[in-house]
């Protein structure tokens, strides 16, 4: 069965990085071109410089931020070049030891814009370097701060680094649990209607390729309103479970089984043509029937219709397929049910 687990590449966008994203683009048009300005101005040109490249590759960014695809990989192409001109600038003698401030938002920025592990990574690096810098830089001056002043700004650094990591754990787990509570039926756990569809449309980009055959089931159970009215919709909810678990115990890793709605379920074989659908059909029809649902110590028989079609010889898109597949689910039901019609 196809794994719901759906990690987020970097072709995702997230609302949240796009937001944190523009925020440090108009943050870099305007604050860092008041440093260009001010560096210039003190006669510090060659920081001057990296700082008004930045506000331009910044200004082009915003522009086209929209149509950006891929954002976590645009997120890196820009900070990693603002982290550069922010070690600049703290190497620079201009600056005094104030300006290791702004390491502040190295973790900050890394973790919101691409997430834990690059975020991580990219933070350790330039903090590293800043603490490098820092080094070099007071070691030999007189006046260099005190022991209490580096233990604040060093404890300070790595406590919201490591702030910024937690949260950025917390938050994915969250959106990751967000996200399977969206694609998954709460009662079956099952792919729900959304994420059957989802698997639909890519396995229909392969079929549009490269012609690889897919086939759609859609599995009915019959005279499920019984089950209801005579044993409780706990007997129901049961029996709903029971049917999924074969149904999806049954197929192929590279298969996918799900509920699509009521006691209807639907499975998509991938690689298969619909002469292999049919006795894949046959079996799940077949186990339904001969494995007893057994309910506070009774065996209740059920049995299942199960209606075929094939991708490109029943349409081209899911609607069709499943209208087609939907129909001959209707014919063996009228047929007398626990039947297979493709």
């Amino acid at each position: 069965m196809l794994s719901l687990k759906n990690p987020f590449h970097d072709a995702e966008v997230r609302p949240h990085q796009r937001a944190v994203l523009r925020a440090l683009l108009w943050f870099t048009c305007s604050a860092v071109l008041l440093f260009a300005v001010m560096h210039l101005y003190i006669g510090d040109t060659w920081l001057a410089v990296a700082e008004l490249c930045l506000v331009g590759y910044a200004a082009l960014l915003l522009y086209v931020l929209q149509e950006m695809d891929r954002l976590r990989t645009r997120s890196l192409l820009f900070i990693v070049p603002f982290f550069v001109v922010m070690m600049y600038a703290l190497a620079s003698p201009e600056n005094g030891l104030t300006v290791f401030v702004w390491v502040l938002l190295v973790p900050l920025l890394s973790h919101l814009l691409l997430g834990r592990w690059q975020g991580m990574l990219v933070a350790m690096v330039f903090m590293m370097c800043a603490g490098v810098i820092f080094v070099f830089k007071f070691e030999m001056t007189p006046g260099m701060p005190g022991l209490i002043e580096v233990v604040h700004i060093s404890l300070c650094a790595i406590a919201i680094f490591g702030f910024s990591y937690v949260y950025e754990v917390s938050r994915e787990r969250t959106e990751e649990e967000l996200r399977r509570l969206a694609l998954v039926d709460p009662l079956t756990g099952l792919p729900n209607r959304t994420r059957f569809r989802d698997v639909f449309a890519r396995e229909r980009q392969r079929y549009l390729r490269h012609k690889t055959p897919l086939s759609l089931l859609v599995v009915d159970v019959d005279h499920f309103k019984r089950v209801n009215d005579t044993l409780g919709h706990d007997a129901g909810d049961m029996a709903l479970r029971f049917v999924a678990d074969i149904l999806s115990g049954r197929i192929r890793k590279t298969d996918i089984a799900g509920r699509l709605g009521g006691e209807e379920f639907g499975i998509l074989l991938s690689g298969a043509d619909i002469d292999y659908a049919r006795p894949v059909a046959v079996m799940l029809r077949d186990r339904v029937r001969l494995r007893p649902f057994r309910y506070h110590g009774q065996d209740i028989a059920l049995s299942v219709s199960i209606g075929i079609a094939e991708l490109g010889r029943d349409g081209l898109d899911f609607r069709s397929v499943f209208a087609h597949a939907d129909r001959r689910l209707y014919e063996a039901k009228a047929s007398g049910r626990n039947r297979v019609v493709g």
